[in-house]
């Protein structure tokens, strides 16, 4: 198996791409209205959000990659395995919230004096969100710092993993093909109701301009996601029983080609369908067939540099909305337009130089602190039971921590 871990490194890197993807989108309509583009770089542009739903299944199939063939399937384990999603979620998730403190403030002000009522639901977030539950009520999804919503939703699926895994990871190949078609189905369900029912009123015009709160429902609540997380742990399912089977080339190849074809061709795909799962098979086909490949995409993505990326992309993609606001608010001081060349890369730049140093001075010391705490409690006199190591999922496999999607 160690040769497959090494080979999932292409994996990391690719996540740093989703995440860049998302700050493309935010930027393009943040920034530039998302009315400038040229028709294929407005598809890709567009889409962004497209790579939450990556995220979500590539959450399944870590979790599931590392955790199936042992799953935390006692009291003990299970508690471990939700430490370990702590420690590597809630550091830099409480930093994203510190930042972004100034601009929610702001707004619940605001709210609060243009309409007591929907300034009470603001303000229900000062309460959710820094309890991960945001995204169980539409209002509040993206009230404060609005990537977070999908670390929400990401707690949710790391609380339902050890109850899903047991199961899951028991299929044979019959099985879990079956399984595979009734998860993307069950993706697919509330988006086609709500395209046929149309509960609020959009006339078919769905897109992520609507604010309507069956829309967000549809778009932020756990329950609605919660088949391409169990997707992307069929695709682990999937991964493991192939052991060490190279990929194909063409197999790749034409993955990717689809998933580049739907990004650029996404304002003609429906918008309910497409945020919530229509490319759900595509992502887990690409992790099932990515670590295996020899080829020179997997041994760039691989590299070093973007190895690198791809660990900091959890803390980019919680930081950046943080760093947007306020660069914004500098550049309106100075009288500077945000769209300026200059202005649009040193954003970027700094986003990621944050994220990087987020994720080294940070994220990495909270998560070895709070594992640290945990072992020394369990080691002291009186706490009973086996050490650490051999009773910790997290212990098992270092620097191998169970991800939770960044976006």
């Amino acid at each position: 198996m160690a040769s497959s871990r090494q080979h999932l490194d292409a994996l990391t890197g690719l996540r740093f791409l989703a995440a860049a993807h998302v700050v493309a989108y935010h930027v393009y309509h943040l920034v530039f209205t998302g009315t400038e583009a040229p028709p294929g770089l407005h598809g890709l542009l567009d889409s962004g959000y497209v790579s939450i739903g990556f995220f979500f299944v590539l959450s399944g199939f870590l979790l599931g990659y590392h955790h199936l063939e042992r799953p935390p399937d006692a009291y003990e384990t299970r508690k471990a395995f939700w430490v370990a999603c702590f420690a590597r979620v809630y550091p830099v998730y409480a930093l994203g919230l510190v930042l972004d403190a100034p601009s929610y403030f702001k707004g619940l002000r605001d709210a609060w004096a243009v309409d007591p009522w929907r300034g009470m639901e603001h303000a229900e977030a000062l309460v959710l969100t820094p309890l991960l539950l945001q995204s169980w009520t539409p209002w509040t999804a993206m009230a404060w710092n609005g990537s977070g919503w999908s670390v929400a939703v990401g707690a949710f699926f790391c609380a339902a993993f050890p109850f899903l895994a047991g199961r899951l990871g028991l299929l044979g190949p019959k099985a879990l093909g079956v399984a595979a078609a009734v998860a993307y189905a069950a993706s697919l369900v509330l988006p086609a109701l709500y395209m046929v029912a149309d509960p609020d009123h959009t006339g078919g015009t769905a897109s992520a301009y609507n604010s309507g709160p069956w829309m967000l429902a549809l778009r932020f609540n756990p329950l609605a996601r919660l088949p391409e997380f169990i997707l992307g742990i069929l695709a682990a399912r999937a991964f493991l029983l192939r052991a060490h089977a190279p990929s194909h080339p063409v197999a790749l190849a034409a993955v990717g080609g689809l998933l580049i074809l739907a990004l650029l061709g996404s304002p003609s795909l429906p918008f309910p369908l497409l945020h919530n799962g229509l490319l759900a098979p595509v992502f887990a086909a690409l992790f099932i067939l990515l670590p295996g490949s020899p080829g020179a995409v997997a041994r760039a993505l691989a590299s070093r540099p973007l190895r690198l990326l791809g660990e900091a992309s959890y803390a980019l993609f919680l930081l950046h909305m943080p760093v947007l606001f306020a660069w914004k608010s500098v550049l309106k001081r100075l009288g500077e337009p945000p769209t300026s060349a200059w202005a649009v890369a040193v954003f970027v730049a700094g986003s990621v130089i944050l994220g990087v140093l987020a994720h080294q001075r940070v994220e990495k010391p909270a998560r070895a602190w709070i594992r640290e705490r945990r072992a020394a409690r369990r080691s002291s006199p009186g706490a009973g039971g086996a050490s650490p190591a051999s009773r910790d999922p997290a212990a098992r496999a270092p620097g191998q921590s169970p991800p939770a999607p960044p976006a």
